[in-house]
């Protein structure tokens, strides 16, 4: 990265670094992979993310957002600017005991979500192997599940609703409700009616999870939501 291009990132508000130790760090994750980036920011809100994004993307950069860094194969590296959501986006809000709803930030960790809520007897379902370091924004991405699966659903059973940044920088926010993104939305969902034979053929029914592509079926169920198909997108829409 350039002297010049990390000034127009850094000009953002956001914490952007280029150094030889924060491209050596973020260039692995819990895979054997090994991709060194350009640099890294750490955005501390949705309009922080909005405005380096849109900077990286003048620059030509490509963006990988992590959270964690705890992929077995690869997802949090790659060799453009990082975007990670770990170091701040943390805070936990709106806890509706009635509606059994919170409101967290990309960057909290599983195990303190459920330390939160604990003492109101609840807890958040997907339990994964990695709940010490593991952040929901990761596991949406991921569309995590764990051992208990079959009888809690995967993560994107327990979305209401995200704020994301798009790739052109615009933030939106999505769920069952709608959103600003109808043209994408429906666009989406005239190309899979036009595939849901094949897609009936070949997912055999009752299937709770699959690894490889998109939520394609889940979104078919629900085709107002775009939490459905972006649960499991790991980050590439």
């Amino acid at each position: 990265m350039t002297d010049a291009t990390l000034r127009r990132l850094q000009q953002t508000g956001c914490d952007v670094r280029a150094d030889r130790l924060t491209r050596i760090l973020f260039a692995t994750d819990a895979s054997i992979y090994q991709i060194e980036p350009e640099g890294a920011a750490f955005p501390r809100s949705a309009q922080e993310a909005s405005a380096v994004i849109s900077a990286a993307i003048d620059a030509e950069l490509s963006i990988t957002p992590r959270g964690a860094g705890t992929s077995l194969v690869g997802n949090a590296i790659g060799d453009g600017l990082i975007v990670d959501f770990s170091r701040h986006n943390r805070g936990i809000s709106e806890l509706d005991l009635e509606k059994r709803s919170v409101r967290v930030g990309a960057g909290v960790v599983l195990d303190q979500l459920n330390n939160f809520l604990k003492p109101h007897g609840f807890c958040f379902g997907p339990d994964v192997a990695t709940s010490s370091r593991a952040t929901i924004g990761g596991m949406i991405a991921n569309n995590s599940s764990g051992a208990r699966a079959p009888f809690y659903g995967t993560t994107a059973d327990h979305v209401l609703a995200t704020e994301i940044v798009l790739a052109d920088g615009r933030i939106a926010k999505i769920g069952s409700q709608g959103s600003p993104l109808e043209g994408e939305r429906a666009q989406i969902e005239r190309l899979l009616c036009q595939q849901s034979a094949e897609m009936a053929e070949r997912w055999p029914p009752g299937m709770i999870k699959r690894w490889p592509g998109y939520g394609l079926k889940r979104f078919l169920r629900s085709p107002q939501n775009l939490n459905e198909i972006l649960a499991g997108s790991e980050g590439t829409l």
